[in-house]
Parts: C-alpha cells; structure tokens; sequence
C-alpha cells in the first residue's frame, strides 16, 4: 500500500529541488550579463568605423529627403516675370495666327540680315531676334517678347508693300520698335499688380492662377489693337533714334526720309488710319528730329 505521506513529502522535495536549480541558473545568466563590458564593444564599433558610417548614411539620407522635399515643391512654382510675358506671347501669335497671317509660305526677303547688319553697326552685338512677316494689314508692325530674352518682331507685308518700303528702312522700323521695347513702354503700359504678385510664388496646396496669362494675352491685344504708344513714349523713342543715326548720316537720313513719306502715306491712306493710334504722327517726328525745332 503506498504511503500518501511520503508520497507528497517526495514531490515537496523534487520541487524544491527544481526551483532552487532554476534559480541558479538564473542568477547565473545575470552574473554573465553584468560580466560583459559595453563599453569595450562601442570602441570596437568606432575602431571598426561602424559608427561613422551609420552618421554618414543618416546624413546622406537626410540630403536626399531634403532634395526630394525641395523638388516637389520646385514643381508648384510659377515662372519669373520675364517666362510668363514669353509664355503669353507665344499663345497669343497661335491664337491669332489667322488674324495675323504669320504662318504663311513666303520668300526669304532678307530683312533679318539687313537688320542684324544694321544692330551690329550700332553696337548691338548678339541681340536675340526674330522677324514674323504677317500677311494682314490689320497690325503694321509690333514687337513682343520672345523667351531667354529674344525680341519678336512683327510687320505688314502688305503695309511694306503699300509704301514700296526697302530692306534699308524696314530695318530702321524695326530699329525704332526695338527702342521702344528695350525702354519697357510695351510692359508698363501694363496696368495690374497680378503678375508682380503671382511671378516666382509657390501655388503647392492651392489651386494655380491661370487668369494671369489671359490678362497678359489681353494686354498684347488691347496694346497693338487699340491704346498704342503716347506721344511721350513716341517723343523719347524718336529722340533716341536721332542719338544713334548721327554717327552715321546715310541711315540719319534714310530715318528722316522715311519719316515723311510715312507721314505722306498715312494722311492720304485710310486703311492705315489705326496706325496714328499705335504710333503717334510721324509729322511731329519730323518736327523733332529738325534741328532748328525744339517742339514735343
């Protein structure tokens, strides 16, 4: 018959004996971890470089976020003053190409040589240029802005023709709308605070302004169309022309000529009566270019 008592006292016995080994053991494993030094393993880990090349990839992978955060946000700029005004004068010539008869098979008519060689004379050097021959009365002559800062020039093939004008003095038209572009009359005859607000701002989280290029496009119209230059803008630019052809009296008075028979052509010739409104009377430059009148 089995003895329940010493039975029970057994097992007391054997869990005592389990409990007090795993203990040990424990303790053990605690004596071991308190043993190693940690220390000693950081300067391993300097000796090795370890350390210096998880800095370097945790700066490297700071850059490349900071480059990536900085092209996104590249993305939402809008384009400087001088792109948007680039931007919508290219809109402008495609949306007017039918009005304007730009895009036309025509000869080689030599004006762009002629002019360069005439800028070159003056001491343009490099000046970035385009001419548009247009086959409409409705615009004589105009220029606007091209990209990377190119001048785009523009004239009446049959307005050159009306007045049997020669490469000599389409030249000097240009040369006259060339000045008056470069005094910036064509862009502060612009009247809005929207582009200066608007050019080289961020629009990232908002919805982008697209309004700014149709008033630009407007403006283009409105200035070739309708408004013109002032008579003060025509004064300045006149008087400049003068400054620069008097060094060299064959083109001063091919200017002067062409100045009358302009004046001669216009008061006889309705069909060309918007260009007074464009470009104040070629009577008055006349005026301002003889020597003996001091009028404006």
């Amino acid at each position: 018959m089995i003895d329940i008592f010493k039975v029970k006292h057994a097992l007391i016995s054997l869990l005592l004996i389990f409990s007090t080994s795993a203990r040990s053991e424990k303790l053990q494993e605690e004596k071991e971890l308190e043993s190693v030094n940690f220390d000693n393993i950081q300067n391993v880990l300097v000796k090795d470089g370890l350390v210096k090349e998880v800095v370097q990839k945790k700066k490297k992978i700071q850059k490349m976020k900071v480059a990536k955060e900085k092209v996104e946000r590249d993305r939402f700029y809008y384009p400087s003053e001088d792109e948007l005004w680039a931007l919508s004068s290219e809109i402008w010539l495609v949306k007017n190409a039918q009005v304007l008869g730009w895009d036309f098979e025509k000869p080689d008519y030599g004006i762009e040589t002629s002019y360069k060689k005439m800028l070159e004379k003056l001491g343009f050097i490099q000046k970035k240029f385009k001419v548009l021959i247009l086959n409409t009365p409705s615009i004589v002559r105009a220029t606007i802005p091209g990209f990377d800062g190119e001048v785009i020039h523009l004239i009446s093939l049959p307005f050159i023709r009306s007045l049997d004008l020669s490469k000599l003095e389409i030249s000097l038209l240009l040369l006259e709308d060339f000045f008056r572009f470069e005094a910036g009359y064509f862009k502060s005859n612009y009247k809005s605070d929207r582009l200066r607000n608007i050019a080289g701002s961020n629009f990232k989280n908002s919805k982008p302004d697209t309004k700014i290029v149709e008033e630009l496009i407007a403006h283009i119209s409105s200035q070739f169309f309708e408004k013109g230059f002032t008579f003060q803008q025509q004064f300045e630019v006149t008087k400049k022309m003068d400054s620069y052809l008097k060094s060299t009296p064959d083109l001063w008075g091919t200017y002067y000529r062409l100045l009358g028979k302009l004046d001669r052509f216009l008061k006889s010739n309705l069909q060309y009566k918007s260009y007074l409104r464009l470009y104040p009377s070629p009577e008055m430059q006349v005026k301002w270019l003889s020597p003996e009148d001091k009028v404006l």
